[in-house]
């Protein structure tokens, strides 16, 4: 194509220029929008102290995304004392102030489910006895609406859907806190895989509670396009001795039956707790293949403050990130999901993609 020399040309003709060279390229522009794909991003993180500074929200700001999943520990104020919540109460004040809610919803749906330290008890379970208050100040601090499910029954797992350009979108939020039994000792402390707790396979131990497993049967049920399951544990990781669906894996193998009834193929799960990041593949009895996504530390990561190395890992997908992270979900218009574990800096560590169709 002869070069446009704008000097030589008035600019009646450089409009008309302009248009045939507009018309000219039509082909290539419908096709380039033929072709664009939507996405709908999905960030989320756990293990966010309120004692410490958070950079991290620089990167994740930066995302833009359409929602952002708090996963656990989102404040830390379990008192190791005594039950009393007076520590997280002064968490939760403190961390008001410090997380940029503002920014953050410019472009974000919020959701929220706890873990152990904003529970009110490491570790804890069914057995701790102010469950109830710390819930309240929960509700109250995720600004949950009066008329909300939650509000009216034990424990906060709920479930979402959303209707997007990519289809239907479910989120199922577990409370793995509120019912679960105690977990075993382990014969061997800080031995490796088995660090803390030991498998369990005691048939009345549970980690959802009668009601709670009889929800998530109706929830699977539900009609959407992609389910993405939220767990503050890990579910499909193995390997280590903290905490995870593993220490009760009569109620693990419940989960996969549950996913088999239901024949949910691919399923997204979303989990953190472990102040290290990794990426985890497994398959149910029939051949479902499930994927999980552990995002987990925002600003306290384990390779800072414990010195951790990297641990056994049979249904990893690659190393563990022991550094800040957040993780990020991205769908498009033809059904592929991208999963991946970004640093401090917005760089990806680790990913993976899935093919839905």
């Amino acid at each position: 194509m002869a070069q446009i020399n704008l000097k030589k040309i008035n600019r009646r003709k450089f409009l008309y220029g302009g248009g045939v060279i507009l018309l000219s390229f039509f082909p290539l522009f419908k096709r380039l929008k033929a072709s664009s794909k939507n996405i709908f991003k999905i960030s989320c993180g756990s293990c966010l102290s309120q004692e410490k500074d958070q950079p991290i929200w620089k990167s994740i700001l930066r995302e833009k995304s359409d929602v952002f999943i708090f996963m656990g520990d989102n404040v830390y104020g379990d008192n190791k004392n005594n039950s009393d919540l007076n520590l997280l109460k002064k968490a939760y004040k403190k961390q008001k102030i410090k997380i940029p809610f503002k920014r953050l919803k410019e472009t974000n749906e919020i959701f929220s489910i706890w873990d152990d330290h904003d529970y009110g008890k490491n570790d804890g379970g069914k057995e701790f006895e102010n469950k109830k208050e710390a819930k309240k100040l929960f509700l109250k601090f995720w600004e949950i609406p009066p008329d909300d499910k939650r509000r009216n029954r034990e424990g906060l797992y709920f479930s979402k859907k959303r209707n997007t350009e990519i289809g239907i979108i479910q989120f199922i939020f577990l409370d793995t806190r509120y019912f679960r039994s105690a977990l075993k000792l382990t014969d061997k402390k800080w031995a490796p895989k088995k660090e803390k707790y030991i498998a369990d396979y005691d048939s009345k131990k549970t980690y959802l509670g009668y009601k709670q497993w009889n929800w998530l049967k109706k929830a699977f049920k539900e009609k959407s396009d992609i389910k993405i399951l939220i767990s503050s544990i890990q579910v499909l990781a193995e390997g280590h001795g903290f905490e995870k669906w593993g220490n009760f894996p009569l109620e693990k193998r419940r989960l996969y039956n549950l996913i088999d009834e239901n024949d949910i193929n691919k399923l997204i799960i979303l989990s953190g707790d472990r102040h290290r990041a990794g990426i985890y593949k497994d398959r149910t009895k029939n051949g479902n293949e499930l994927y999980e996504l552990t995002s987990s530390s925002l600003n306290l990561a384990a390779g800072k403050l414990f010195k951790a190395v990297e641990e056994a890992g049979p249904n990893r997908i690659g190393p563990t990130y022991l550094m800040e992270n957040y993780g990020t979900l991205e769908i498009n218009n033809d059904k592929n999901i991208k999963l991946s574990i970004k640093d401090l800096n917005q760089q990806t560590q680790n990913e993976i993609k899935i093919d839905l169709s």
